[in-house]
């Protein structure tokens, strides 16, 4: 499996990265909730850089495709003195966020396909987007998760039957949270498929 995530980080591509998200939801330590991101999230915002550098350097397989993970793992090297090990996971969250944006355009007929819930925010905080409403609906591709943002403009998700049954059973309401960074790039803004905000 870990293949299919060293051959999308060396030639990145929409196919490569929609193979990626299928090896990772057949993954035994794969959690669409979000656990392994809410986890380094909480150690971020504490300050507990030692125990995310450990954390993160023991990622398992099922969380190799969340551009949060990798951020995180960033921060946490950048804190602990590895400043190589920072810009590797930068590369990483970069890649793997553009491979997210490379699947759809977040319109209806071509919702962003997500992996885990958290790359709901991890697409809002690229485009420094804020919710104003958000509901659920049954569409002919899947269930989709339509986002109001406070400008008006309008985002939808298309949730995996995995992460349609998290979202139903565990998250019904999408906020941001103010321990979660801002993924927005210069890098990844200049080649951006959707440069809405």
């Amino acid at each position: 499996m870990i293949d299919h995530y060293q051959a999308f980080l060396e030639a990145p591509s929409r196919a490569g990265f929609l193979k990626l998200q299928e090896e990772v939801q057949v993954d035994a330590d794969y959690c669409a909730v979000g656990s392994f991101v809410d986890h380094l999230a909480d150690l971020c915002q504490r300050g507990c850089y030692e125990q995310m550098f450990e954390q993160t350097e023991l990622m398992p397989f099922g969380w190799v495709a969340s551009p949060s993970a990798h951020l995180y793992a960033s921060i946490a090297a950048q804190q602990m003195g590895c400043p190589d090990d920072a810009e590797l996971e930068r590369f990483v969250t970069e890649s793997l966020l553009q491979g997210l944006l490379e699947t759809g355009d977040g319109s209806p007929h071509d919702p962003y396909q997500v992996t885990y819930l958290s790359d709901r925010h991890d697409l809002l905080a690229y485009f420094s987007a804020n919710v104003e409403k958000q509901h659920l609906v049954h569409a002919p591709l899947g269930l989709l998760d339509m986002v109001t943002t406070t400008t008006g403009d309008q985002l939808c998700f298309l949730l995996s039957e995995v992460v349609a049954s998290a979202q139903l059973e565990n998250r019904l309401k999408l906020s941001t949270s103010p321990a979660h960074p801002r993924l927005a790039s210069k890098r990844l803004a200049a080649c951006s498929p959707r440069r809405v905000w």
